[in-house]
């Protein structure tokens, strides 16, 4: 009795393990990567991400985004049999010190940085200098950006400066161009700068590194070197070299400071600088307040596109006969599976072959969204599961909403977002399945390997 309880129960937890759920994802911004319970290879498709073929149970996902400027995130869930689990994310930004380098490549937004400094010089006989630094910038698209920042001085804006900046995402690096104009006055300054943000191990550095063309040529160095803490606050350290050429003084500031993100779109700053080394008659020590706020232009979280029936489906899956023509034509090697009957069904063939001949056939294979709105046009699949077991002709059985053997006779590849993925996606049902799995697998989509597989076929697309 006790082995029939535990086969009984062993049974139930395979039939568990069966079930599927699904799995949505969107993110702020969108085409994020997606990678699945701890799999170092992301998804092909990016955010807005969709399965609904998902094992039900534990898992965990992790989010990121190939713009360093955001914070990548990971999820823990459970999904339950036939349900729906839905990730909302909206990216953190990485802390960004005042002035620092953070427009974003592809997405238009208002940046504003302002603060209050103060700074006691040592000598007594100098009065103390306050300073109100306002810095506005606009991102565009392409990593371009354009500035615009005017210092208010002893409560007076007596200069201001404008330039463009350009942004370099893969090394996170930027160059800037501003000419600086006293009030009322021609330019008395062109600034040339190079910014970089990098991430090392566990480590923020950032570096500014600026040439000041005027009467008096100066350059400025500035490196500051801080440690993440659950990536909203930023404990640094920075180091500033203000150089006057030719070479007469010069000022080493030692500066420690922290960052804090408050929010998506508001970081605060608190930085102490301590003036004491050098040639120069600005020693002395102080402190800075900046706030940091940043308004993309699209902040509401993109809603997943609905295709619509906009593509003209084959009638019938590949045949053999089809795909041997094809090789023939295009000198490609024909698959071991194609000798078989002329009319079978063509299987065991790669996902890039198959992109391959769809591209011959002057189509393409469907996507995942396509392929769910039509398999969503069947309130059952009793017309096409039956108990085979190897493929029929694909001429046999009879023609529903448009297509023959939509399930039962084999599944199909459907269109990756990269064609030379390692993992692959598929969908349907197989002559591999019993009846009973075939109903339940004929919606559903899955992953494999993209060298093929004698279960997976092929169905075109024409778009209209």
């Amino acid at each position: 009795m006790r082995n029939f309880y535990w086969l009984i129960f062993s049974c139930s937890m395979v039939f568990a393990a069966g079930e599927r759920a699904n799995l949505s994802i969107f993110t702020t911004p969108d085409s994020a990567g997606v990678f699945l319970d701890g799999n170092s290879e992301r998804e092909i498709q990016a955010t807005p991400y969709e399965n609904s073929a998902m094992l039900t149970g534990k898992h965990s996902v992790f989010l990121l985004t190939e713009n360093e400027s955001f914070v990548p995130a990971s999820y823990d869930f459970i999904l339950q049999p036939g349900k729906s689990f839905e990730i909302s994310h909206d990216f953190l930004r990485r802390n960004q010190a005042h002035k620092a380098y953070s427009l974003s490549p592809s997405e238009y937004h208002i940046e504003l940085n302002a603060g209050f400094s103060y700074f006691a010089k040592l000598d007594s006989s100098s009065a103390s200098k306050t300073e109100v630094p306002f810095d506005f910038r606009l991102g565009l698209p392409l990593g371009l950006g354009a500035r615009l920042s005017f210092p208010v001085k002893e409560q007076e804006i007596k200069n201001f400066a404008f330039g463009m900046q350009y942004n370099y995402f893969p090394l996170q690096t930027a160059v800037a161009l501003d000419l600086r104009h006293p009030r009322g006055q021609g330019f008395s300054a062109i600034r040339a700068a190079i910014l970089t943000e990098q991430n090392f191990m566990f480590l923020n550095l950032l570096a500014n590194l600026v040439y000041e063309y005027s009467r008096q040529d100066k350059i400025e160095v500035y490196l500051r070197l801080g440690m993440p803490v659950e990536h909203v606050f930023l404990p640094y350290l920075a180091v500033r070299e203000k150089i006057d050429l030719p070479l007469k003084s010069h000022l080493l500031a030692i500066e420690p400071g922290a960052l804090l993100q408050v929010s998506n779109k508001f970081s605060l700053e608190l930085a102490i600088p301590i003036s004491l080394i050098g040639k120069s008659t600005d020693k002395g020590f102080g402190f800075y307040f900046g706030v940091h706020l940043d308004f993309a232009f699209h902040t509401k979280k993109k809603i997943k596109e609905e295709y619509e029936s906009m593509v003209i489906w084959d009638v019938n899956v590949v045949s053999n006969r089809e795909y041997r023509k094809f090789c023939e034509e295009t000198g490609c090697e024909v698959p071991a599976a194609v000798t078989a009957h002329e009319d079978d069904p063509v299987v065991s063939v790669s996902l890039n072959d198959a992109i391959a001949y769809a591209k011959w056939a002057k189509k393409r294979l469907p996507r995942a969204e396509e392929w769910k709105a039509l398999a969503a046009s069947f309130s059952n699949f009793d017309d096409f599961c039956k108990a085979i077991t190897k493929p029929e002709n694909i001429s046999d059985g009879p023609i529903v909403n448009g297509v023959r053997q939509f399930a039962g006779n084999v599944a199909i590849w459907l269109l990756p977002e990269n064609e030379h993925s390692r993992v692959a996606a598929f969908a349907g049902s197989s002559y591999k399945d019993s009846q009973e799995a075939c109903k339940q697998k004929a919606a559903l989509t899955d992953i494999s390997s993209p060298s093929g597989s004698e279960f997976i076929g092929i169905r075109l697309v024409r778009d209209l």
